[in-house]
């Protein structure tokens, strides 16, 4: 089906508010089986179906500096949008639980926890270990399918990963680094995600990067990829060209390749899908500033310049937060906060149809603070919003 897509003007000076381009009439559900595709959005949940994690510190403490940062004692919390408090989990001091904001996720509702002790990696749901291997790994993916855990560690020396269900082993790299983290906004399972009823992750070895499906690596073709991604069946390759002091980037999708201009003359650090639901983005770090790509159209959508953007795909826009020195300075589409915030990491936010739930962790005595819309979420405890999930 054709039509018309109305000319969209592109802001090309890099600014922290630059807001990324509406999408009226753009072709943003790109199906790669079956051509361009729009998709219904469900209604925006209420703010009590969302659950989020935090850590509450003793009163007093200042949990920025964090001087005392695994002697002192916390809880790891886990709390409705609404505040009501649902499970609150010793940490940090002589508690096994490290207060760390990468060591613990929810999933169906429970409060998961990951450590480290006597050279195995520890996994808890509720504050009770349910599963321990013989390995020490610092998990980078996580999810829990059919009553089954698994995982993607990376191992603490930083060289070798291991993909495991319930700690047995599925897929070993004795030497490959993970592509990706629990700390990114989408999935929300980490560096590791399902598609079509598979599980996939990326890691790199031996200078380029390596693609696993379930306990298998697939092939790939030949080329300098920065990212391979499996999205509905279909293999997806961002790779980049460089000669003469230039550099070209191209997505590959099945059998076809499609450019992404412009051409860069510096060098290109890492570029990446993004995915949430039918809608995809390639988002690329040049010389600093983000450049940001509609997978569907291959369109290009968004410059930045900050230090630091997290990118949700959104209908009717993607929404975004911009930090600087550690600072939340804007957030799409909200604008500046309401005071002087932190975000811990890309798991404090999600998009759900129309609405983006953002968790702000106070700065110099504000609390942490839960946005939807207009709508502002106190929470009093002293400490970080360290993720968010909707289930």
């Amino acid at each position: 089906m054709k039509r018309l897509i109305p000319l969209l003007f592109l802001l090309l000076f890099p600014s922290c508010r630059h807001a990324l381009l509406p999408y009226e009439g753009r072709r943003d559900n790109w199906d790669p089986h079956s051509g361009h595709s729009y998709q219904r959005n469900p209604p925006a949940p209420p703010a009590d179906s969302i659950l989020l994690t935090g850590i509450g510190y003793p009163d007093g403490y200042d949990w920025v500096r964090d001087t005392a940062h695994s002697t002192v004692k916390a809880n790891i919390l886990l709390l409705q949008g609404n505040k009501e408090l649902l499970r609150s989990v010793p940490a940090g001091g002589d508690e096994p639980w490290p207060a760390d904001p990468d060591c613990h996720r929810i999933w169906n509702g429970h409060l998961y926890t990951f450590a480290t002790l006597d050279g195995c990696t520890v996994i808890g749901r509720d504050g009770e270990e349910v599963l321990r291997y013989s390995a020490a790994e610092s998990i980078r993916g996580f999810a829990v399918e059919d009553g089954h855990i698994l995982t993607l560690g990376q191992n603490a020396s930083g060289h070798g990963l291991s993909f495991r269900r319930d700690g047995r082993v599925l897929f070993l790299s004795d030497d490959g680094t993970v592509c990706g983290s629990l700390d990114r906004g989408l999935p929300r399972s980490g560096a590791l995600y399902s598609d079509n009823g598979h599980w996939h992750f990326s890691f790199r070895e031996g200078g380029r990067i390596h693609l696993v499906e379930d306990n298998m690596e697939r092939a790939l073709p030949e080329g300098n990829h920065l990212d391979a991604r499996v999205h509905h069946g279909l293999l997806m390759l961002v790779s980049a060209k460089t000669s003469s002091y230039r550099t070209e980037l191209t997505m590959t999708a099945g059998s076809h390749s499609f450019s992404l201009g412009p051409v860069f003359h510096s060098g290109v650090r890492s570029a990446s899908f993004i995915f949430n639901g039918g809608l995809g983005r390639i988002v690329a770090d040049v010389g600093g500033s983000r450049y940001v790509w509609d997978a569907g159209s291959t369109r290009l959508i968004g410059i930045y310049g900050e230090p630091y953007c997290e990118l949700y795909p959104k209908p009717g826009g993607d929404a975004a937060v911009f930090m600087q020195k550690g600072r939340v300075v804007r957030i799409d589409p909200y604008g500046e906060p309401p005071g002087e915030y932190g975000f811990v990491s890309g798991a404090c936010a999600l998009s759900a149809g129309n609405t983006f739930f953002v968790g702000l962790s106070g700065m110099n005595g504000n609390p942490a603070m839960l946005l939807r819309d207009s709508l502002q979420t106190v929470f009093n405890f002293n400490g970080p919003i360290t993720s968010l999930c909707l289930e």
